[in-house]
């Protein structure tokens, strides 16, 4: 698999195209909550901050709920008055606050509305001393450009066709790390850094380090100014392409070296990194020119591998890598991997190396185009597996590998035959295009049984092309080890395929919801995964899913009866297996899209894991269609064969056109799955399919599970509650103003009436005083009544500003919704025999 080139784009023109096609995407389906951004989204430890929430059906939003406990928030309050009787949220706007104890990192956020949990969103927590500045002023151009110090961390972002300068002072001989943090922040930025000097001299610049971030080091033997140039590499910018910038003299490690061991070991690992306390340059690594330091630490690594808690920026595969965490003093976090077999050293320099097996091999490309190569003995008739792990745990290689038999004859002629090799493991990617999120990885796995006893040959090569020595690998050679790992995802499912954007589950009553179950298996383990849903709010169900033999995807149904209340919180998914004669457990890491996509098989399309598994229940709005097979019964079919489901429609929602149904998650099939089309006013239909082996449907005899899913038109109101009390707010408001006008009358009247008196008592001056307090007290409440008019009438404007808006929406407008059937077991037998 080769590196892809970016094209190049009109970058008008194709924002705003991608605008376009985004509202017409977002509003042709029925509404979920999608928070798109918090401002600012980090704040320190034991700080409190205010931050506003941007995003797209985040009505009545009324809370905020981070993945930490020690993160809260209540949202901003006006107070009442004698317009409000009772205090109201100040529209998206919140105070969190951070508990002093909350350890730094990356935490997720998001928001409850009428549309239940929105998507989340990163929230970074800095620790307690950290310097943090905001960009300020103009700073546009180098000859403005905002000064900083060393070890602050700046929070901005970058204007559309713009550039952000920054300067800095560094003392000669200091080893400064500058570190854009965007893309892993969930930041639209594909950023870049250029330094120049006081001269305006360019000395360095980078892009893509750490993914799409920038990374590098400045060094001047003097004291030295520099100017940092942040910007996009295509000039693109705005506020959803934000950043951190780090600035620091601090420990930073690049790499561990050997990247894994075994769980419950106790071992020396090198560092390499720079500032390392106590760190040498003595073993000459060099990295991208610069030489990094070294130290040698003894590790104790837990009994149990686990994959990470904590927030994820990387691909899906690369977040669920079993790990340790690992850093020095206040340094970054590097992941000790957990190796599932006895761990053996690359032997740099050697042409071939000779291993014993079970190994798993700590190896590097240490030069560009490098072939690695190791040899072990094989024993007739056992499995081994070959697997390279790399790009899950980000290293910049694509692994391919060979594998050879090695034959020696009678007279010394050495013989090799391929007997297997591998680009990438299985791939998750529809066919279709229907489904965007990336469960794939560039590593490479491959199985064979021995011939016969003798010598075998593994060759390893990076099709990137690239070497140094923070290319590096594991390389596994083992018999068969049987495991699973558990994906969850949704995505908004759209009939014109080629689209990908986020979504969280959202139950109307009645409804149910199709979340997609990747299940990739390890070393051909072909037993039952059986998939439930715990943590199910009352009223909420799901059929275990089971995923049988070599079956690795499908679909888990998420339902609601129609007496579910309105809930919004986590939930888990778990797989369960049968594995060497023990139960497995795995709970399922849930993806997400983080930004949304058109034409999402053209453009990089990123996702990542979630900390947690979103769902939300709305008891407002009920399922526009219920579909249902006409028997709940397992189903069976010959191979070869046609099976016909009859389907029934139910629900109270006004459908227009055809709705569309076809089997979703059919395991085996590609492309173009067959369909029932059920017009308009119709309730009733069959869908028809062929388990006819073909180069489109790899079906054989087993056991297999689907839900039906259908696409259509419906007539949707958007939150009629909100209509309905805004239009009731309206009516307060008037019946109020018709209160204080009278108020206003009256006053006025006391007040004529008091001047009045107040010129007949002039001549008596005992009467005096207290008439002149009776006729102030008069025109004050007068002046109060008039105040109180004219803040109720703005009051009103306001409101019926609202309640025309909200009215607007809740017409009933053609929206596109899919809608999925309970899960339908399918039992596919062998032909008889004739």
């Amino acid at each position: 698999m080769k590196p892809i080139n970016r094209l190049s784009l009109c970058g008008c023109f194709f924002s705003v195209l991608l605008f376009l096609l985004h509202q017409q995407i977002i509003s042709a389906q029925l509404p979920t909550a999608d928070l798109r951004q918090i401002r600012p989204f980090a704040a320190a430890a034991g700080k409190t901050v205010k931050v506003s929430v941007i995003g797209s059906n985040l009505d009545d939003a009324s809370e905020l709920r981070f993945s930490h406990p020690g993160i809260t928030a209540k949202p901003v309050m006006l107070p009442a008055d004698d317009i409000y009787p009772k205090p109201r949220i100040q529209g998206s706007q919140f105070e969190v606050v951070v508990s002093d104890d909350v350890p730094p990192g990356i935490y997720e956020v998001r928001a409850v509305s009428y549309f239940g949990l929105s998507t989340a969103r990163p929230f970074v927590v800095a620790p307690a001393d950290s310097q943090e500045v905001d960009e300020t002023g103009n700073h546009a151009s180098r000859e403005t450009a905002q000064p900083v110090e060393v070890n602050s961390t700046v929070t901005g972002s970058v204007p559309s066709r713009g550039i952000d300068w920054y300067r800095f002072q560094a003392k000669g001989r200091q080893r400064i790390l500058v570190e854009l943090i965007a893309e892993r922040v969930d930041s639209r930025l594909d950023g870049q850094i250029v330094v120049y000097d006081s001269e305006g001299r360019e000395i360095t610049r980078n892009r893509d380090w750490y993914g799409r971030d920038p990374f590098l080091e400045l060094q001047s033997e003097q004291d030295q100014e520099y100017f940092l140039a942040i910007s996009d590499i295509l000039y693109r910018g705005g506020s959803e392409h934000f950043y951190r910038l780090h600035i620091s003299d601090r420990p930073h490690i690049d790499f561990v070296f050997p990247p894994a061991g075994e769980p419950g070991s106790r071992n020396v690992y090198t560092v390499y990194g720079r500032n390392l306390p106590g760190g040498s340059l003595g073993n000459a690594v060099v990295l991208n020119g610069q030489r990094l330091e070294s130290l040698e630490v003894e590790i104790q690594l837990p009994e149990v591998a686990t994959p990470p808690d904590s927030f994820q920026p990387w691909k899906p595969r690369q977040g669920i890598l079993n790990g340790h965490g690992f850093q020095l003093e206040n340094s970054n976090s590097v992941n000790i991997g957990f190796a599932t077999a006895p761990v053996a050293l690359e032997t740099a320099g050697k042409e071939i190396q000779t291993v014993s097996v079970p190994v798993e091999i700590a190896g590097q490309f240490n030069e560009p185009n490098e072939e690695d190569v190791y040899q072990f003995h094989a024993t007739k008739g056992k499995t081994y597996c070959i697997e390279v792990i790399a790009d899950r745990m980000k290293s910049k290689v694509d692994p391919y590998l060979e594998i050879f038999q090695i034959t020696k004859s009678k007279d010394g002629e050495v013989t090799r035959k391929k007997i297997a090799e591998n680009d990438d493991l299985p791939s998750f990617f529809s066919t279709d295009n229907k489904d965007a999120i990336n469960f794939d990885t560039v590593d490479a796995a491959a199985s064979f049984t021995a011939e016969a006893d003798g010598l075998y040959e593994v060759v390893a090569l990076n099709q990137f092309g690239g070497g140094s020595p923070a290319h590096i690998y594991r390389l596994a050679i083992r018999e068969p080890t049987p495991d699973f790992q558990l994906f969850a995802s949704t995505e908004r499912t759209l009939p014109t395929n080629r689209t990908g954007y986020s979504v969280t589950p959202l139950l109307r009553r009645g409804a149910n919801w199709g979340v997609r179950i990747v299940a990739p298996r390890q070393d051909g383990f072909t037993g039952d995964i059986v998939v439930t849903a715990e943590g199910l709010p009352q009223g909420v169900s799901a059929k275990p899913l089971v995923l049988s033999g070599k079956t690795d995807r499908g679909v888990l149904v998420l339902s609601a009866d129609p007496t579910a209340k309105r809930w919004a919180g986590e939930i888990k998914l778990v797989g369960k297996a049968q594995v060497n004669h023990k139960q497995a457990v795995r709970e399922a890491k849930f993806a997400s899209l983080i930004w949304g996509h058109i034409f999402s098989d053209s453009i990089r399309v990123r996702s990542r894991l979630t900390t947690q598994i979103p769902l939300a229940v709305n008891e407002d709005e009920e399922a526009p269609v219920v579909i249902t097979p006409s028997e709940e019964k397992t189903w069976t079919v010959e191979l070869n064969q046609k099976l016909e489901i009859p389907i029934q429609l139910t629900g109270k929602g006004i459908r227009k056109g055809n709705l569309t149904i076809e089997p979703n998650e059919l395991f085996g099939m590609l492309r173009r799955p067959p369909t029932v089309n059920i017009a308009e006013k119709e309730t009733e239909g069959t869908l028809v399919i062929d388990f006819k082996p073909n180069g489109n449907f790899k079906i054989e005899p087993g056991q297999y599970q689907l839900a039906l899913m259908g696409v259509g038109v419906t007539q949707y109101r958007h939150n009629l509650p909100a209509s309905e009390a805004a239009t009731a707010e309206v009516k307060r408001l008037e019946e109020l103003i018709k209160m204080i006008k009278s108020d206003v009358e009256l006053t006025k009247t006391n007040t004529e009436n008091s001047e009045s008196a107040l010129e007949q008592v002039k001549q008596n001056a005992e009467q005096l005083k207290q008439t002149q307090e009776d006729y102030a007290t008069s025109l004050k409440a007068n002046q109060t009544a008039a105040d109180r008019l004219k803040r109720a009438e703005t009051a009103l404007a306001q409101a019926i500003a609202k309640a025309s808006s909200t009215e607007k929406k809740a017409v009933a407008a053609d929206n596109k919704f899919a809608a999925w059937s309970k899960l339908i077991t399918v039992n596919v037998t062998k032909p008889a025999e004739k």
